[in-house]
């Protein structure tokens, strides 16, 4: 089924509500999140529409703290496609209501948060979280009361072994992306003796590993050094840098967020050491921003081609810009095209007593930034990460390639 671009052609704003288990939406820009703590001085209002006319569910991502910026651009994604449903009648006249909890990427906040969203009997399904920690601990919460958890930018590979029904991810895992985005720097640039720089938390280490295995595996490497740091107090890396420079390092694949990805660059070029570097998490704008000229030639992935020429594409990057004057990257696009693949759900059969298994099963979706198809499991067959350069300060697409065409290569 194809996804068509919905055109507002007048803005069904409703409104904004206080509810004591969280903050909802069903319309216009998203109200500040609930971070799960007892406020006695909150009492539950009734949105109106609430019951039966609406679709209720729920939004748990970091919307304080060093995650924040991730966090509402998943809330900003999920915002700007509720608007465009309901301004177009809904799902056969059901309103989408958005609940947002602050998870503050804390596993245990995950929990307590969890524990309000399965409280409450209106919410549907939930999109959770960014952090694949926190996911794991709130999953017994959700499955307890078989609440569907979509993950939009989950990308830790465990989560695929864990066997949940109840679970979809709508992204590639960071293997996959890390293996797409190996094959694609070793295709293009000679690299004889590679390294890995990696942010110091399990999904890092994760992928740090894979990386590893992949280059043993399918290049032949025997010996690559791996380098870490704390994400939370580390911003200089020269021990590091010095360690890489001394053992010939002449190609680095970074597992860590944009800033610190930034900082290594432009270290290492202040002391002259400059090999190729190559990342799965470098795909945000400001990556540019901080580091200028240092980040030139950098590869990185992202879920979404912002530089296609797709109508419908740069649709949607003008109406997030105009919206929430910036550019929208993968954490928008995903939970976007994700909300319109839940509404195609709904349409054609789904309840919230089965929403994941329905879509697992079911599911055959082209969206305007990415497709969805399950074929049983709990990851989207089509999802497609595309490998960006930077070239002249900007992001340049070289090439692409979707979890079903990884899976046949390999």
């Amino acid at each position: 089924m194809k996804k068509k671009m919905i055109s507002i052609i007048c803005a069904a704003i409703m409104t904004l509500s206080l509810a004591a288990c969280g903050n909802t939406s069903s319309g216009g820009s998203a109200a500040p999140a609930d971070t799960g703590e007892e406020d006695a001085s909150a009492a539950a209002e009734t949105t109106e529409g609430a019951g039966g006319d609406t679709i209720r569910f729920a939004v748990a991502v970091p919307l304080t703290g060093d995650n924040a910026e991730q966090g509402m651009y998943v809330v900003n994604g999920c915002q700007m496609a509720i608007d465009e449903i309901n301004a177009a009648g809904g799902i056969n006249g059901r309103m989408f209501e958005m609940v947002t909890y602050d998870d503050q990427a804390s596993p245990n906040q995950a929990v307590t948060i969890a524990e309000k969203i399965v409280a409450d009997p209106d919410i549907e399904f939930v999109i959770a979280h960014i952090n694949s920690g926190c996911l794991v601990a709130a999953q017994d919460t959700y499955t307890s009361k078989n609440m569907s958890v979509i993950g939009t930018v989950l990308s830790m590979d465990e989560l695929s072994d864990y066997g949940w029904s109840n679970f979809l991810r709508m992204c590639l895992s960071n293997g996959d992306s890390a293996r797409i985005l190996i094959d694609a720097v070793m295709d293009a640039e000679t690299i004889e003796h590679p390294a890995i720089f990696y942010a110091n938390d399990a999904n890092d280490l994760s992928a740090c590993n894979l990386m590893v295995d992949y280059l043993k595996e399918k290049y032949g490497f025997s010996d690559i050094p791996t380098e870490t740091f704390n994400p939370e107090t580390d911003k200089d890396f020269s021990a590091q840098i010095d360690k890489l420079n001394a053992a010939g390092v002449d190609g680095i694949f970074l597992a860590c967020e944009y800033s610190p990805a930034a900082l290594l660059a432009m270290q290492s070029h202040e002391k002259g050491f400059s090999p190729v570097f190559a990342g799965i998490s470098n795909n945000n704008p400001e990556f540019i921003n901080l580091g200028g000229e240092d980040v030139e030639g950098i590869y990185t992935v992202c879920g979404f081609d912002s530089t296609s020429e797709d109508a419908d594409i740069q649709a949607f990057i003008a109406k997030y810009e105009e919206e929430y004057s910036s550019q929208p990257n993968d954490c928008v696009s995903r939970p976007y095209d994700s909300m319109y693949a839940v509404a195609n759900a709904y349409e054609n059969g789904a309840t919230r007593d089965n929403l994941a298994q329905w879509m697992m099963e079911n599911t055959d979706y082209e969206g305007t930034t990415m497709d969805f198809r399950f074929d049983g499991t709990c990851d989207d067959q089509l999802a497609r990460t595309y490998i960006l350069r930077v070239t002249d300060g900007n992001f340049e697409c070289i090439t692409s390639a979707s979890l079903a065409e990884l899976n046949s290569d390999n």
